[in-house]
């Protein structure tokens, strides 16, 4: 059943739609770390880890690996490719999506192994939140072991942003079917972000009478120091894996990497000035503004009930925010220290009614 499973999965991944609005970014990083398994014993590991993302609106894939140098004088690698791809809303903000995995490892042809998932997932996604449900077969093989295992896995997840998008928590629970008796995996994660850094910090536990439960924890950094360079740590220790037979371990690893895609295109951008610049995200926008010697910054317009919303300060004299907004014309104002600005460079207006006059913003 497995064979059938990769097989499948394998098509679908490789005949996935494209994206015209997609985003890529291929890197190849070099690490440096040390793994900790159980009953005490320790690896030193040199490692490359080459990396290929493509993020669009309805679609992510993830295709990377590792290739590393163990104190023995084996290698090891280790090889992932995942993939979602979703419909557009069919139903209000309801969509249907689908999600593929697959997984190998080696350190040797005796040592081999893989894994495979496929599911099935329904969501509805709001601009700062969401919630999915999904469904479907997990299998794995081991070399030279006939006996492949198979499983049924069912997910719940949920996330939130916050409105600016730099704050992000996320939610799971996977009720699996294994062999005849039920595990649970659950997590929970937070991710703070801003221009050049990004850290995470996640805990997870798996839970069942049959399999005995664990814990496990992860913390991670990323400074981008350069359009090119990011400089990476990580530390905490993973769950054991039941498809391919890998045992829980611990890690600290460091590493530099360097990214060999362009600067990203931005088809997301609805306004560009000197002063005024307006993004898409998701299902809604970014607004940024570049002002000097101001104290606060608002934006009001029509999605908000003309309520003044405060811009965050970022670096120096560049105030942002993100909002929620549909597709369509809206109308809006900026304050600075409380009072109104003029129109925006590069924003089209039209008359208020009042004498005077009030910007315009397209969303398509």
């Amino acid at each position: 059943m497995s064979c059938r499973l990769v097989a499948l999965m394998a098509f679908l991944l490789l005949t996935r739609p494209g994206s015209a609005v997609a985003q890529s970014d291929a890197s190849l990083g070099l690490g440096l770390g040390t793994i900790r398994f159980p009953g005490g014993s320790t690896l030193g590991v040199i490692s490359l880890v080459p990396s290929l993302q493509v993020i669009g609106p309805n679609l992510a894939l993830d295709l990377g690996g590792t290739l590393a140098s163990l104190p023995s004088g084996n290698g090891y690698a280790q090889g992932r490719l995942s993939t979602w791809v979703s419909s557009t809303p069919l139903v209000g903000r309801w969509r249907v999506a689908l999600e593929g995995r697959l997984s190998g490892a080696t350190s040797g042809a005796a040592t081999a192994s893989g894994a495979g998932q496929l599911s099935v997932e329904g969501l509805w996604a709001a601009p700062r939140w969401g919630l999915a449900f999904a469904a479907g077969p997990a299998a794995g093989w081991i070399a030279n072991d006939s006996n492949d295992v198979t499983a049924w896995r069912g997910r719940v997840r949920g996330w939130w942003q916050s409105l600016s998008g730099r704050l992000q928590l996320t939610g799971i629970a996977e009720p699996t079917r294994f062999l005849n008796a039920w595990f649970t995996d659950a997590g929970a994660s937070v991710v703070a972000r801003s221009r050049r850094f990004e850290a995470g910090i996640g805990a997870s536990a798996r839970v069942s009478q049959r399999y005995g439960s664990k814990a496990a924890a992860l913390a991670s950094i990323e400074l981008r120091v350069s359009p090119r360079v990011t400089l990476e740590g990580a530390a905490g220790n993973v769950l054991p894996d039941p498809y391919q037979a890998l045992p829980a371990s611990g890690f600290v690893m460091v590493g530099v990497r360097v990214h060999f895609s362009p600067p990203a295109s931005r088809p997301d951008v609805l306004v560009r000035s000197r002063t005024f610049s307006v993004f898409r995200r998701g299902d809604g926008v970014l607004v940024r503004i570049r002002l000097r010697d101001a104290q606060l910054v608002t934006i009001a317009g029509d999605w908000n009930g003309w309520t003044p919303a405060p811009l965050e300060r970022t670096d120096g004299d560049v105030w942002e925010s993100a909002f929620p907004l549909m597709p369509g014309l809206h109308q809006f104002v900026v304050f600075v220290d409380g009072a109104a600005w003029q129109i925006p460079e590069g924003v089209p207006s039209v008359p208020d009614g009042m004498g005077g006059r009030i910007a315009v913003l397209t969303v398509f």
